[in-house]
Formats: C-alpha cells, sequence, structure tokens
C-alpha cells in the first residue's frame, strides 16, 4: 500500500517530474478550480487510417482502439441470480473481445518484428499517472509535452490557462486496490511502418484535493480524502521498427453497451 503522497509545486520553481521510485512524502502544489484533480476526459475516437492512407500520413493521435472491452463493476455489473441472460451476453461478449484481442497481438507481433510485455503498461500507467498529476500541479507544460498524448496535451493547457494562480494541493493517500489491467490490446497497420499498443489500467486510489484562499487559507472541507476510481490509457507506438515511449493518450469508462 503506498504511503501519504502530497504533490506540491510554487510558481517560481518547478521541480523534474518524479518517478514512481521517488513519490515518497513528496508535496506537489498547483491551482484548479474544482475540489476533484481528475485527469480531463479524451473522447473516444474512431481509428483514422483510411484517411491517413490517402492522405500518405498518420495523425499523431489515432484514439482509442476500436472494441476496447472493459468489464463493468459494483451495480453496473449485472447480477448473476437475477439477469442471467444479461450476464452471460456480457461474458461472452469479454471471452471474444479478449480471444480477438490475442489474434490481433499474434498479427502485431508478427508484423512488428517485436515482443509484447504482458506487465510493463501497468507499471507505465502506475508511473505515468503520478508524473502526470505532478506536471499538471506544477503547470509544467514541458513535461505534460512528454507524458501525454496530443488530445489529452491540449486538454490540460486549457485548464491550465483557466485556473490562474488559484493555489491547490493534491495528496494520493493510498492505493485502495491494487492497479491492474483491464484491457490490453495490439493494432498493426497496413500499408504503413505504424504499429501500437494500447492498454486500459484501472487505478483506485484515496485522493484529496486541498484549495486555498488568495490568504492561503484552506477551504473548508475541500482536504477531504475521496475515493476516485481510474481508468488510465496508455498507449505505445512503434514506426519504422522503432519502439516510442509510452504516454497516456486518456481516460475511459466501462463498457455499457455489449452485443
Amino acid at each position: 500500500m503506498l504511503p501519504r503522497v502530497v504533490a506540491s509545486a510554487s510558481a517560481s520553481a518547478v521541480r523534474p517530474v518524479l518517478r514512481l521510485s521517488a513519490i515518497r512524502n513528496v508535496r506537489y502544489k498547483g491551482g484548479n478550480r474544482g475540489t476533484q484533480l481528475p485527469m480531463p476526459k479524451v473522447r473516444p475516437q474512431q481509428s483514422h487510417r483510411i484517411a491517413a492512407q490517402e492522405l500518405g500520413e498518420l495523425p499523431a493521435d489515432l484514439g482509442l482502439l476500436p472494441d476496447t472491452f472493459i468489464m463493468p463493476t459494483g451495480a453496473k455489473l449485472p447480477s448473476l441470480i437475477m439477469t442471467p441472460a444479461l450476464r452471460f451476453k456480457l461474458e461472452w461478449a469479454r471471452a471474444k473481445a479478449r480471444m480477438v484481442d490475442w489474434r490481433d497481438k499474434l498479427v502485431f507481433m508478427y508484423m512488428a518484428k517485436t515482443k509484447i510485455r504482458i506487465r510493463e503498461p501497468k507499471n507505465v500507467a502506475v508511473t505515468l499517472h503520478v508524473d502526470m498529476y505532478n506536471a499538471f500541479a506544477q503547470g509544467d507544460v514541458d513535461s505534460l509535452r512528454i507524458i501525454c498524448g496530443e488530445g489529452l496535451l491540449d486538454s490540460f493547457k486549457k485548464r491550465l490557462m483557466a485556473r490562474g494562480k488559484t493555489r491547490v494541493e493534491w495528496t494520493l493517500h493510498r492505493y485502495l486496490e491494487r492497479p491492474r489491467i483491464v484491457s490490453y490490446k495490439a493494432a498493426h497497420y497496413a500499408g504503413t511502418t505504424l504499429s501500437r499498443q494500447q492498454a486500459v489500467v484501472r487505478i483506485h486510489s484515496l485522493q484529496s484535493v486541498t484549495r486555498y484562499t488568495p490568504q492561503g487559507k484552506v477551504v473548508e472541507g475541500t482536504d477531504i480524502p475521496k475515493p476516485v476510481i481510474e481508468y488510465i490509457v496508455v498507449e505505445k507506438k512503434r514506426i519504422a521498427g522503432t519502439d516510442q515511449p509510452w504516454h497516456v493518450w486518456g481516460t475511459t469508462t466501462e463498457t455499457t453497451t455489449y452485443m
């Protein structure tokens, strides 16, 4: 279980982005108007492969890979007793999605001439999750540019402009569950030198966002820890035989339609 972690920074000094091994007992500060500091959600998109091939180039943001399946949890999960038919349909949809995912992974490994490291996305997502909020709290756009995909970066930039000099303190108190991979897909784009790996990692943690007044006093009630569940989408591209670094594409939600 992760010890209490608090993010802090000042407008006059920006520290380098932290790695997971260095996040213990660290404070980060920044500005935000809300009482929570969730990642801006990037709407899932369909692949632009056909249009890109017609133009002879590929866009930087190809969107969430089609048919990404994330098993519902809690009240969203159909009951085996109350709604067995619906639950069976869901389990069958998950099984089909996983079979397709493994088929695509085999094609990916053959065409891209590379291996898939099953555990890698989870470790990457946990690290980037902390680094991303650290950089956002500090207003460190240069680090966000390295960590985030284009759509997410644009969203963060707008939020940084909107929050002004308002001071907040984001705290990651602990993980409530072990982070885990809930979807791991790979794709090779025929007729191009591009391949992609994309994974969704579920992070359930206890966080708080303390807001301060211009006089430096805590806004009452904003320092209360709250449980947050995030589905972080991380992506890694391979172009012309060269691997690009993992980055955060955005967030997504549990599957709600399954046929």
